[in-house]
């Protein structure tokens, strides 16, 4: 602010400096009113001067930062979203497969299922943990396989 008010009164005296000088070496007449009013510009020009040298941020960049905070929570949602979506298709395709599996016969104790999105933004399972005994394994590999379309490098198990 020091700096405005400085530049201001440097640059009104200057200019009323050089309009007194300019005023007094015109003779009477109207050239002297056509100078008065020249000069007069002159000095409302001297005062505009020091505020165009201001360096105010523009309107664009508070848009700039509002958008960049709204993109920031959109990304922030979408992936809140996403995780959202992976615990209940996990949770439903667990409860569906151990529904399945113990209605075939077989003896389930735990399912979980692993599931992540692509590249492509789909939703891939990656493996499914099956908690149950090791005699059942080709029989649960084959009913998954065939019922699922899950390979069986995905399902994992774990004995009881």
């Amino acid at each position: 602010m020091n700096g405005i008010l400085k530049s201001l009164i440097v640059s009104l005296t200057v200019s009323s400096l050089f309009g007194c000088i300019i005023l007094s070496l015109i003779p009477n007449g109207i050239l002297k009113e056509i100078s008065k009013f020249a000069v007069g510009l002159l000095i409302a020009n001297s005062l505009f001067i020091p505020f165009s040298n201001l360096k105010l941020p523009s309107i664009e960049s508070f848009f700039i930062i509002k958008d960049h905070r709204i993109q920031s929570e959109i990304d922030k949602a979408s992936n809140q979203s996403k995780d959202i979506l992976i615990k209940l298709l996990s949770e439903n395709i667990e409860s569906e497969i151990k529904k399945n599996l113990s209605s075939q016969g077989f003896s389930i104790n735990k399912v979980d299922v692993s599931i992540s999105f692509n590249d492509k933004n789909e939703i891939v399972i990656d493996n499914i943990y099956i908690n149950t005994n090791y005699d059942d394994k080709n029989e649960i590999n084959e009913f998954i396989k065939t019922n699922y379309d899950i390979s069986e490098e995905m399902i994992k198990y774990a004995e009881i």
